[in-house]
């Protein structure tokens, strides 16, 4: 018997674009000193499942998996930053995924597949999370005129998974989902 685990479905962008999110992570970190998010690998949350019995949940990833499958790669063009506050005074600054229609409409294909409601998704890449309002005001200036403009292609979605009672637990790959080949690349073969 199985005991519980979370499940953080995401999106990963390629290593130029995780790099050049590492180097914000670092300006944030030599101007702010340590923050909660300053390790984490830059992705875009789709979704969390937390608590979930293993048993329960497979047999929705599997079909998940039947549905992601024949999506095909999407590019998505990086715009500048952006930040959001919560209720408690804490910051989020973010790399802003510029919609496009061909953008709008996988993740809405996307959020179809997946029964979620496209309205809760902002797709975006956060580079300082959770972060006090001192440090935001130290930090902003930094990223808010900054020219961050670059595009990359998602060609796998990433299913995390970690046992939720551990608190030593380290997320690891419970799947990647390959997605279909944009039809120029698929031209090109």
């Amino acid at each position: 018997m199985h005991g519980y685990n979370d499940y953080m479905l995401l999106l990963r962008p390629d290593e130029h674009i995780s790099f050049q999110i590492g180097n914000f992570k670092a300006l944030a970190a030599n101007i702010i000193g340590d923050y909660p998010s300053m390790h984490s690998a830059a992705h875009i949350s789709i979704k969390q499942y937390p608590r979930q019995k293993p048993y329960v949940i497979q047999p929705a990833m599997e079909n998940l998996e039947r549905n992601l499958n024949i999506m095909r790669a999407v590019r998505l063009q990086i715009n500048n930053f952006r930040f959001f506050a919560t209720k408690d005074a804490r910051y989020t600054i973010y790399a802003v995924i510029e919609p496009t229609y061909k953008s709008d409409e996988w993740f809405s294909t996307l959020c179809k597949h997946m029964h979620i409601n496209k309205k809760q998704l902002v797709p975006h890449i956060t580079v300082v999370r959770t972060i006090d309002e001192n440090s935001f005001l130290r930090l902003w200036p930094h990223f808010r005129y900054k020219v961050f403009r670059d595009s990359f292609l998602v060609t796998h979605f990433t299913i995390l998974e970690r046992e939720t009672l551990n608190t030593r637990a380290k997320w690891q790959i419970y799947r990647d989902i390959k997605f279909r080949p944009l039809e120029e690349d698929s031209i090109a073969i």
